[in-house]
């Protein structure tokens, strides 16, 4: 039995680590590492005797300050993968950048994650990072949070800090729509309440930092979701008289079979799947949730690169708008305004989009509503150059979560809440006009269309 659950392989969490610099994050996941046994072999001893060399003073944060620019500036400045593992599972931690100057790198590493640990310096307190990461958590939807209220031990493990901390950044979080799932007092340095209870705190009757992590979940798969899948590309393979059309693309959400009927989005045409395509290996029956797969249809019909194909028989919450909703954090150097064009960029989507509106500021933001700073964070109204097929993120997160670029930058990015449905007011091309422009390409110039 024992031997049965050995070989039993472990669920796989990505979770997020952030926090004000300074605030002590980096320490927490080198207690953690150190804790859990989950340090390669005698590199808690080899990192210990460097500082011994070198007249430091060791911290549990060199663990993971490898690059010498950290160690120099005594900043994390990247946002780094570490593996550690409890009993319940594996944990795959991106220790995100606290300083304000890399908040960018933040947004990119918390994309990946489903849960997050926020630290709080209780000497400090609430600090304006910790405001924004808050924020930050919010417009990428993740929901669980652990609240980390660290560095009790200067102030002898006082009961009354780490209230007055917890209920002041418990109402911050719960204007978001954020409820932690805990606030943890800890001291990352000293290890306490960290995978065991500190007798130090015994007016704490939660859980460990480990163990709330442990009580996170998953969310489930997209695999039985609505099938989705954006178009990447559309390619002809013209050698020894192959005249095979590949919709290439790679599964979001669900799956798809031979024989089903699909529809391409905005173009709103059908067609069925014909066959399903791997590189390097035999044609398959269907494709899921994750793969990469190319996909001939039964019907010659033309579609774009970045249009969404969804199953016929499926309800799938996709809508074609060119006015979406979203919650937005702005990070460029310059404001964004109302009289300034953007590149939208969603999958394989690029668009331009003006902002129209802002609905609201999100967090501390005062002032009028005429454009968003650096840093700022706000529910805005986007209209794009034209219609495409957007998701809310909660219905699916990688047809709902954008970036802007301008000049080559990006400059913000966020999630949609929602598609602007509006009336039609542009005319139409008659019915089956593309299709028969379509043909009559394909039969002139069959080696290109």
């Amino acid at each position: 039995m024992a031997k049965e659950q050995a070989d039993t392989p472990l669920d796989r969490m990505n979770i997020v680590i952030t926090g004000h610099v300074d605030h002590g994050k980096s320490t927490l996941v080198g207690r953690l590492l150190t804790d859990t046994g989950s340090l390669p072999e005698g590199k808690l001893q080899a990192v210990q005797d460097s500082c011994k060399k070198n007249g430091r003073v060791f911290e549990y944060a060199f663990l993971l300050d490898a690059l010498d620019d950290e160690q120099k500036q005594g900043i994390t400045i990247d946002s780094a993968r570490i593996f550690f593992k409890s009993r319940l599972r594996e944990y795959i931690i991106i220790d995100a950048p606290g300083h304000i100057e890399f908040l960018r790198n933040m947004l990119s590493g918390a994309s990946r994650a489903v849960a997050a640990v926020l630290v709080i310096d209780a000497v400090e307190g609430v600090a304006e990072n910790s405001r924004r990461h808050g924020l930050l958590l919010s417009l990428l939807g993740i929901s669980q949070v652990l609240v980390a209220v660290n560095k009790l031990d200067v102030f002898n493990y006082d009961e009354q800090v780490f209230t007055a901390i917890a209920r002041e950044y418990g109402a911050y979080l719960a204007d978001l729509q954020v409820t932690p799932l805990a606030f943890v007092p800890i001291s990352a340095r000293e290890g306490k309440n960290i995978t065991s209870k500190a007798p130090e705190m015994h007016w704490y009757t939660g859980k460990t930092v480990l163990e709330v992590l442990d009580s996170f979940h998953n969310p489930p798969s997209n695999e039985h979701a609505f099938f989705a899948m954006p178009v990447q590309g559309v390619y002809r393979f013209s050698d020894a008289n192959d005249e095979r059309r590949i919709y290439a693309g790679t599964v979001v959400s669900g799956e798809v079979r031979v024989g089903d009927e699909v529809r391409f989005l905005p173009s709103r045409k059908t067609a069925h799947i014909k066959t399903i395509e791997v590189w390097n290996a035999p044609p398959k029956t269907a494709a899921k949730t994750n793969e990469a797969s190319g996909f001939t249809l039964e019907e010659a019909i033309y579609v774009k690169r970045g249009e969404v194909m969804v199953r016929t028989d499926e309800q799938a919450p996709v809508r074609v708008s060119a006015k979406i909703k979203a919650n937005l954090i702005w990070l460029g150097g310059n404001p964004l305004t109302f009289n300034k064009l953007y590149l939208f960029k969603l999958g394989s989507v690029k668009v331009d989009a003006r902002l129209e509106r802002i609905e609201r500021f999100l967090g501390d933001r005062d002032g009028d509503y005429t454009e968003l700073r650096r840093h700022d964070c706000g529910s805005v109204t986007l209209r794009l150059s034209r219609p495409i097929s957007v998701s809310a993120f909660y219905d699916n997160p990688s047809l709902g979560r954008f970036v802007i670029v301008d000049a080559y930058n990006a400059v913000g990015g966020g999630i949609i809440l929602e598609a602007v449905e509006e009336s039609q007011k542009t005319q139409e091309l008659p019915a089956g006009f593309e299709e028969e422009l379509f043909t009559l390409l394909h039969r002139y110039f069959p080696h290109r269309f």
